[in-house]
């Protein structure tokens, strides 16, 4: 089961009112439980409406790096070590600290953007009358998709406010961890702000409101005693101290993990925001073709060409939206499993923050090799590529963003979704094309609710949402159309989405597909056909789930008949 990661001997809290007032550094990381409300502890009295500034972020701090093998911290240098500039605005309703701005940030930091979210505020005796305040916060990838949590803290009264501690000390990245921390100096610029305050107020409590009630993994273990809940992935070789949250859900509950960090269990483990990677190409360029679908019949069968003048040649003439989406264009240097996803130029692709870097490379980088719809081939170009030609489609039909107006506003604020799914991460020019492969940023709720949304049909107001021929192709439910096969007999990608035969692993006598969705550096969310999903994010690499099937399988079982071993039992008896 996933627990807190200490990392040895923790030091003594330094976050008391003197420090805080005073001018020592901070010299090391502090455990988690610095951040946390103490107690005895009462909601303050105490107005804070306004703008918080901190000052000198690009030279305050920290830096340990604790995995680094791309040798980001040399690449990057000095800037990755330091916050990017910091200047929001936050009103206080309760015991919430809630910042006005939603979704990661795009900043001019050569690295960082930031993403914040709602902390708490309480009063303890001994702060002589300040006021304290815990915020988690997070720093993402300018061009890509890395996440590191973290949390920043402060005391306030009156107009008066301290220095500002902060430290991060995980991540959902595979191959830059490492730990910032340090104190600087703030200005507060006091406001009212209760009519700015008020929209983000009312999304914040209805999204509290619609998400599923979360148990304990412990818990899980009462209700199903079949389960084993300590081998949870870990019990699939994830180490535990990779795992950032995972869990199932089963009959409308969320039994979840802690979310560990280097400092133990992160204090806001509900709203943990975590990198989608590849989940997008599910959630986002998977479902903006079914709603454009559902919406324009036969979007989905046109051209790449005919929609990307950049694309504009034989080769791109009789690829589909739906190909490029199956990963089935025909372009391709290697059939080989990821060799192409892998290889350094589209590495380069993926990290480039420009259109006309992404969209040269996604055109003309690959030759024609095979008919299209016919070879699997993974290349995330591929799916940018799907994103921009539904994007020119809206073009033509009067405008509209293949984000904002397709996903955002008609679907994700009808299910009550976290603010952190108000933004996509975009090329850094004026096209502003969101990367649709990856980019996307949610809390553990979002992505289950998602995923049981999908499952059970895709509806709004008991009408479909999204194009059901499309929808049921992906999860597997229309016989005899599975998709490609993705690199062994067991596994198919069909419209954005996996799946994989778990009937063998199961000891089924009949296939049991499975689809879900996955993503690099270890993330996985499967939709078992009984209705349960089980997921986990991860920075270990490891993409295996046969823990998260057996206890699918225990809760409700998954085979369509007796299982095989029931079965030949059964036989033998008779023999």
């Amino acid at each position: 089961m996933v627990a807190c990661s200490g990392g040895g001997p923790q030091p003594e809290q330094t976050l008391l009112a003197s420090f805080l007032l005073g001018d020592d550094p901070l010299t090391a990381p502090v455990p988690m439980t610095a951040f946390t409300p103490s107690d005895p502890a009462t909601v303050p009295e105490q107005l804070f409406s306004g703008t918080l500034r901190l000052v000198g972020v690009e030279h305050a701090g920290g830096f340990r790096a604790v995995h680094d093998p791309w040798d980001r911290s040399g690449e990057i240098g000095e800037p990755l070590r330091h916050l990017p500039a910091f200047e929001f605005e936050f009103v206080r309703r309760g015991s919430d600290v809630i910042p006005l701005v939603t979704g990661v940030q795009r900043s001019t930091h050569p690295y960082w953007e930031i993403l914040l979210l709602p902390g708490k505020t309480w009063q303890v005796a001994g702060d002589d009358g300040w006021t304290r305040v815990a915020l988690p916060f997070t720093l993402q990838e300018r061009a890509a998709n890395c996440t590191h949590n973290g949390v920043m803290s402060w005391l306030f009264r009156g107009d008066a406010v301290s220095r500002v501690a902060y430290q991060v000390v995980s991540e959902t990245c595979g191959y830059f961890k490492a730990d910032l921390w340090g104190v600087v100096d703030a200005e507060y610029i006091p406001a009212d702000l209760a009519d700015e305050a008020a929209p983000v107020i009312a999304r914040v409590d209805a999204h509290r409101a619609s998400r599923l009630p979360v148990q304990s993994l412990e818990r899980l273990a009462d209700d199903h005693p079949e389960i084993d809940a300590t081998k949870l992935g870990v019990g699939d070789g994830i180490p535990a101290e990779d795992i950032s949250v995972l869990g199932l859900v089963v009959d409308g509950i969320h039994y979840r993990s802690d979310c560990p960090t280097r400092q133990g269990p992160h204090p806001f483990c509900t709203s943990l925001p975590l990198p989608s990677y590849s989940t997008a190409k599910s959630i986002f360029a998977s479902a903006a073709t079914m709603r454009l679908e559902q919406l324009y019949p036969g979007v989905s069968g046109r051209s790449i060409a005919s929609l990307v003048d950049e694309c504009d040649q034989a080769k791109w003439r009789d690829v589909t939206i739906e190909d490029a989406l199956d990963m089935a264009t025909g372009n391709f240097e290697s059939a080989d499993f990821e060799v192409d996803e892998d290889s350094p130029a589209h590495e380069d692709f993926v990290f480039a923050d420009r259109h006309a870097d992404k969209i040269e490379f996604a055109c003309n980088h690959f030759p024609r090799k095979a008919e299209p719809g016919t070879t699997f081939v993974y290349h995330t170009s591929d799916t940018y590529l799907v994103g921009v030609a539904l994007q020119r489609f809206l073009d033509q039909r009067g405008g509209g963003d293949v984000y904002d107006s397709v996903l955002l506003e008609p679907i994700w604020r009808a299910l009550n979704l976290s603010p952190q799914l108000d933004v996509s991460k975009r090329t850094y020019d004026d096209e502003s094309q969101p990367f649709t492969g990856y980019g996307l940023t949610y809390e553990a709720d979002d992505i289950v609710r998602i995923a049981k949304w999908l499952a059970d049909g895709g509806t709004l107001d008991g009408e479909p949402a999204l194009d059901t021929a499309l929808l049921e192709e992906s999860l597997q439910r229309l016989p005899g159309v599975s998709g490609l096969r993705a690199g062994s007999d067991d596994l198919y990608y069909n419209n954005g989405f996996w799946a994989y035969d778990a009937g063998p692993s199961l000891g089924c006598a009949e296939p049991v597909w499975v689809p879900f969705m996955s993503g690099v550096s270890g993330i996985t969310v499967a939709m078992f056909p009984n209705g349960v999903v089980y997921y986990y994010f991860s920075d270990s690499y490891v993409f295996r789930w046969q823990t998260g099937r057996e206890a699918a399988h225990a809760i409700r079982p998954l085979c369509p008949r007796e299982p095989r071993d029931a079965r030949d039992a059964r036989r033998a008896g008779r023999a």
